[in-house]
């Protein structure tokens, strides 16, 4: 018998593992960053656009329900008012004399008066920027849209130039939003 150890046949290797390079980690965290940007920059362009709507929707006053003063919610589907710009809940506006208002809650109070017990229809004419339906609705048979300028609650944006008549009358006579120099 023999006093040497066994001979070994493998051998472990002197030299480490190569690492990778500084600029290799860089170059990955950066592409990294770079596809987060892309992913999360333009979600709305990602898949593609979602197509327009068109029909019509209908509900009851069980079924209606007031968001905002451009805003309603039937059948629990959230409808935009075609071609308006009211102001969001919470917003201050004052007047030239200092007095304050929530002009967002009196904007919804508005509308919450137009469609109170009356069934809504909304035609549906596209998409806004965040993906919800836009529509020209009606609370029998007044256009919401069209009355909420004309008492001054609402401002006509400029993709709609049919309810400007209405936002200058409301102006000029001191209605909604317009009185006393809210705005």
């Amino acid at each position: 018998m023999s006093l040497r150890p066994p001979r070994r046949i493998f051998r472990a290797s002197s030299r480490a593992a190569p690492r990778m390079p500084l600029a290799v980690w860089a170059g990955l965290l950066g592409a990294t960053f770079g596809v987060l940007v892309i992913l999360l920059g333009a979600p709305a362009e990602l898949f593609g656009r979602v197509p327009p709507l068109a029909g019509e929707l209908r509900a009851t006053p069980a079924q209606t329900a007031v968001v905002d003063g451009e805003t309603l919610v039937l059948n629990e589907t959230i409808i935009r008012l075609d071609g308006i710009a009211a102001p969001a809940r919470g917003q201050v506006c004052r007047a030239q004399d200092g007095n304050q208002t929530d002009c967002g809650a009196e904007a919804a109070a508005a509308l919450a008066t137009l469609v109170r017990g009356r069934d809504i229809t909304c035609r549906l004419v596209g998409r806004d920027r965040e993906g919800f339906p836009r529509a020209i609705c009606r609370a029998g048979e007044q256009e919401l849209n069209r009355a909420l300028v004309a008492a001054g609650w609402a401002r006509a944006r400029a993709d709609m130039p049919g309810l400007a008549p209405e936002e200058a009358t409301a102006r000029a006579t001191g209605r909604g939003l317009w009185r006393a120099g809210w705005l």
